[in-house]
């Protein structure tokens, strides 16, 4: 047996045959346009705590980021034993499957959204239910509530959505919460709420309601802390406790939690980004709409371009210009998400962008 036979035999046979994460290419000379990450930078505040706290990088840190989840308490209003810590979103997710989802226990997701959700499920030897998504490529409420069965152990709602950027309203998410059993967990996730309209739900307001919701956010995207880690699930203390029995002890760093707990406090950061994104996501509106160009309007600080065959050598295209952006595939089509970054950067893809589609749409 040579060493791919043998190592493929070892493996768990769930995962033998699962696509390995590809972040795509990460050159610092590339206009970076792709993670929708936050392009303004790093909190000032946020910068200062991490340096203060290389110091004490020879202590582990305070295992269950206590300061931290006390000051998401008070800015939320509710109590710091109602929140988990973890190592990004992604970290997160690997706790809910590791706390909740056996083998043959079905996770109800979208068809198009963050890959994380279907790989916790097939990971731990789940069924990944994928609902289709609507004709405007939203997510399917009702059919979120049809796919729903005995053997259900999750719903994961991403809102908005990732890559699509469609929001979901409050009485639709309640009409979800509503319909499904209570002991199917409810996972919402607002990495992307906090640039979101006052039309799209914040689950936290429901959480006093339904014992069986999560909801999750994230320190990565507007807080501009991607390169750190740090994200987080709130819901019921008792729920909670399930949780930390399968969440590894010190998961997030000493300097993460650090600028985690100052870019909560800098609203004028905070402020700054969400602006940006708004403004120049208009400048991106006006842009494609003038030249025909479809996209889906966003409720986040990206936007999708559903281009199909012509994907590719656009992505193709742009990179050769300098400006790498994200492809992506539905149905077995590319689609092009595009990150709001700044000004000078949304300036540059304008200039380079049109003659690089028309080359990509004629071929």
């Amino acid at each position: 047996m040579d060493k791919k036979e043998l190592f493929y035999s070892i493996a768990r046979p769930n995962i033998r045959d699962m696509e390995e994460y590809d972040p795509g290419p990460v050159l610092p000379e590339l206009v970076r346009i792709s993670s929708n990450e936050n392009n303004l930078g790093v909190s000032g505040k946020a910068i200062e705590a991490i340096k203060n706290a290389v110091s004490e990088c020879n202590r582990y840190g305070d295992s269950r980021c206590d300061r931290l989840r006390e000051k998401l308490g008070r800015k939320h209003g509710m109590t710091a034993d109602q929140f988990v810590i973890g190592n990004g979103l992604d970290g997160v997710f690997t706790m809910l499957g590791r706390a909740f989802i056996e083998p043959g226990d079905e996770v109800v997701c979208g068809e198009l959204t963050f890959s994380v959700y279907a790989e916790m499920a097939e990971i731990m030897g789940g069924k990944a239910v994928k609902v289709p998504m609507t004709d405007n490529m939203e997510l399917d409420t009702d059919g979120f509530i049809d796919a729903v069965t005995g053997k259900t152990r999750m719903v994961v709602f991403c809102n908005p959505n990732n890559p699509t950027g469609t929001g979901t309203g409050i009485n639709d998410i309640r009409k979800m919460l509503d319909a499904i059993p209570e002991k199917v967990l409810f996972v919402l996730d607002e990495a992307y709420i906090e640039f979101a309209d006052e039309n799209t739900a914040d689950g936290l307001t429901l959480l006093n309601e339904y014992p069986n919701l999560m909801v999750c956010r994230t320190f990565s995207k507007v807080y501009g802390l991607a390169g750190l880690r740090v994200g987080w699930i709130v819901g019921d203390a008792e729920l909670m406790k399930y949780l930390y029995k399968v969440r590894e002890p010190y998961v997030v760093s000493v300097p993460a939690a650090a600028g985690a707990e100052a870019a909560l406090e800098d609203i004028v950061f905070l402020t700054e980004s969400i602006e940006m994104a708004k403004n120049e996501k208009k400048r991106f509106y006006d842009f494609f709409s003038a030249n025909d160009i479809k996209f889906i309007p966003s409720q986040t600080n990206f936007i999708l371009l559903p281009l199909g065959d012509a994907s590719v050598r656009l992505r193709d295209g742009l990179l050769e210009e300098g400006i790498i952006v994200r492809l992506l595939r539905f149905r077995g089509k590319g689609i092009i998400r595009i990150t709001v970054g700044l000004p000078e950067e949304n300036t540059l893809l304008m200039e380079k962008f049109m003659g690089v589609y028309e080359a990509a749409m004629v071929q």
